[in-house]
């Protein structure tokens, strides 16, 4: 697997190359200082997942995502950055990112973070799926987890919405097992019910369900 790294910070970037270089699915690792180097790159060479920083020169992270997206969909970016306001997730989120993490996440996060987009699911932390969704419209779910009078959502049950919540926090099907008790077979069954009763194509358009 081939990662590139968007990053104009040298020691983080430095630093990231390493970390990355010490997870066991990851092949190689190229990085580019800047959204203009890492456009021009892919368009030569091909790569599994973009970790893109969200705060770069030139073009900045949010049109390099916007373009990195338009020119290559089938490629994940995960946005890795210290911005702190997770309001910033509902305008990566509609540049096409996968997910998003804060810098100072923890290397076996990070791994699964990246594990989790190239499976073609999204990863937000709980502040960022809040932002995402932003204001609830009625009711909530467990732990307080809103959901509007969308009659799509009327048509799950209730081990669909709990699946549907942990989804919108950004978890794996593996995690959902485990805090459910069921099986991953299960969490896919239940993921694919939850996609045809919404009309949706994948994971992130589910849990923006959450919010419409």
């Amino acid at each position: 697997m081939r990662a590139l790294v968007v990053e104009d910070d040298e020691l983080f970037r430095l630093g990231l190359e390493v970390t990355l270089r010490g997870f066991a699915q990851i092949d190689s690792v190229t990085t580019v200082a800047d959204g203009e180097q890492a456009l021009a790159l892919l368009r030569r060479t091909a790569v599994d997942v973009v970790l893109l920083d969200l705060g770069l020169p030139g073009l900045g992270g949010l049109e390099t995502c916007r373009r990195l997206t338009a020119e290559h969909p089938g490629t994940p970016v995960l946005v890795i950055t210290s911005q702190e306001d997770p309001r910033w997730c509902r305008k990566l989120l509609e540049a096409g990112a996968s997910g998003y993490v804060r810098k100072g996440i923890s290397a076996g996060d990070l791994e699964l973070a990246i594990q989790t987009v190239l499976r073609g699911a999204s990863w937000w932390d709980a502040d960022a799926t809040e932002a995402i969704r932003g204001e609830p419209d009625a009711g909530e779910g467990q732990d307080g987890v809103a959901f509007p009078t969308d009659p799509l959502l009327c048509q799950l049950t209730p081990r669909e919405r709990e699946v549907l919540e942990a989804m919108g926090r950004g978890w794996s099907n593996r995690q959902i097992a485990e805090a459910l008790g069921i099986g991953v077979g299960t969490v896919r069954v239940h993921g694919h019910a939850i996609m045809q009763k919404l009309q949706v194509a994948n994971r992130t358009q589910a849990v923006l369900k959450l919010r419409s």
